[in-house]
């Protein structure tokens, strides 16, 4: 059976289609989220079932990938057969931060809201939900991956793309010791209070650290706290000489990302953010001016001529404007969630949703090109409109893992390898209290992608209670490097 488009109609602020079982030839029983749900389920779910998928995470699509594809699998247990629902755009009219995807008995039903802010009836004309039916013996991911080839072809041309072989060289990101050094130091508390220990002087320690081990680090991110969120200019009291640091790094045949916020709005001024009534959410990539400082600093970091920094771990990302369900703030640690105001979310420009996140992070991506063309940006956007916006997937935040976690963290490099084929992928290393499952993680994670190391002193231990660390073997650091030498990663 071919694939077909089913067309979508205006209904107040949304747009909404309804597909009877008799539409789909089969009736529905059950229905398959391709991004795992923050317990890591993978299964499909029976229906009647309501699966909501957006640049926010929730309970059920919580893998931390903003956004991932906005699509599910509709199957029959009785005779196999399934097909995929998938939303698609055309550029410029991604304009909405969820999808809703209600599966019933005797139907299934696709609802976007566009919150006010951009007409139904015109979105209409730009927006369609392919139907695709399942091939047999054709996996899950098999069939995602077909219809997201169908739905953005260029995302797939990217496929077979040689990159630098810096970027597949492990990663060491300094966030964990920061956190794990504050708890140790301060004992049980806010995570926001590791921005204080992201200093030039315990990065320099680390790294030594991991030299004393022979860690086979190619790349260093320096995380949140080496300046304010909003305007990415070095504080030079925790970073007396960052472009000393990175150049030392460069001699060492080592590069250095910086982690950048986006949407946070700490040092930015009133004119160039987002505002929710009298509350001030996030930076406004519908401000030109904004826009123009943004394109400037990010160029400054990279160029030669500047920082020398080989590129950005965009973070942070959730953060979007939402109507329905605000958030902001200036820094991490420091947001919050609002209630839905009455009157519209005022921007400077015209536009929303997905499409704001991509102006933004594709801003960051193409001035940071412009002056290094071999940087390398990583970010969790792991959706096929965004191929051009980034060069690596992040997996992000493991969270709790009850069983294997490198098959948990399987289903999300799959759905990156569907969505994105050909980009690499960074496995993260963040976090887990368990030290063993920790280790098994950080030593095996190559099989997902390119193996990233949080820690090289302490281990986060307890978030509530003490002893909130315990200290890290420095031969447990050398039985990291080894497993990645032996697997050919280095």
């Amino acid at each position: 059976m071919p694939s077909q488009f089913a067309q979508f109609e205006a209904r107040g602020d949304l747009l909404s289609v309804r597909l009877t079982a008799d539409e789909l030839s089969f009736t529905p029983e059950r229905v398959w989220n391709p991004s795992p749900s923050r317990a890591h389920r993978t299964e499909p779910y029976p229906v009647p079932q309501a699966l909501q998928i957006g640049i926010q995470g929730n309970q059920e699509t919580g893998a931390k990938f903003s956004p991932p594809p906005f699509a599910v699998e509709i199957e029959s247990s009785g005779d196999g057969a399934r097909t995929l629902l998938c939303v698609a755009a055309d550029a410029g009219w991604h304009r909405w931060n969820e999808v809703l995807f209600d599966a019933q008995a005797d139907s299934v039903t696709c609802t976007i809201d566009l919150e006010g802010h951009t007409s139904p009836a015109d979105a209409a004309e730009h927006v369609r939900l392919l139907l695709l039916p399942g091939e047999p013996d054709e996996s899950r991911h098999e069939l995602l991956a077909r219809g997201l080839r169908e739905t953005y072809p260029a995302a797939s041309g990217q496929a077979g793309r040689s990159a630098p072989d810096w970027w597949t060289k492990p990663i060491y990101c300094g966030w964990g010791d920061q956190v794990s050094t504050c708890m140790w130091l301060e004992g049980p508390g806010p995570e926001d209070r590791a921005l204080a220990y992201c200093l030039q002087g315990l990065h320099e320690r680390w790294l030594r650290r991991l030299d004393e081990a022979e860690a086979p680090i190619g790349s260093i991110i320096i995380d949140a706290g080496w300046s304010p969120a909003g305007v990415w200019e070095p504080d030079t009291v925790k970073w007396p000489d960052l472009r000393g640091f990175i150049d030392a790094q460069h001699q060492m045949g080592r590069k250095v990302l910086l982690w950048l916020a986006t949407w946070l709005w700490d040092g930015l001024p009133d004119e160039w953010c987002v505002f929710a009534g009298d509350i001030k959410l996030t930076a406004d990539p519908t401000n030109p001016d904004y826009m123009a400082c943004l394109r400037e600093r990010v160029a400054e970091m990279v160029s030669p001529e500047g920082l020398d920094a080989d590129g950005f771990k965009i973070d942070q990302l959730a953060y979007c404007p939402n109507q329905r369900r605000p958030r902001g703030g200036p820094r991490f640690g420091r947001t919050d969630s609002y209630e839905a105001p009455r009157e519209p979310i005022r921007l400077h420009g015209d536009s929303w949703g997905c499409e704001l996140l991509y102006r933004l992070q594709k801003a960051i991506y193409d001035a940071a090109k412009s002056a290094k063309p071999d940087c390398l940006i990583t970010s969790s956007t792991v959706h096929p409109y965004f191929h051009d916006t980034f060069d690596m997937t992040r997996l992000h935040d493991t969270g709790i893992v009850s069983g294997d976690v490198i098959e948990a963290m399987r289903a999300r490099s799959d759905l990156s390898r569907a969505a994105l084929p050909g980009k690499p992928i960074d496995a993260d290393d963040w976090v887990s209290t368990d030290y063993d499952q920790w280790m098994r993680y950080t030593c095996g994670s190559h099989a997902l992608g390119v193996p990233c190391l949080f820690y090289a002193e302490r281990f986060m231990a307890d978030w509530h209670n003490e002893p909130t660390t315990s200290p890290i073997p420095l031969e447990d650091l050398r039985r990291i490097g080894n497993a990645w030498r032996e697997a050919g990663v280095v």
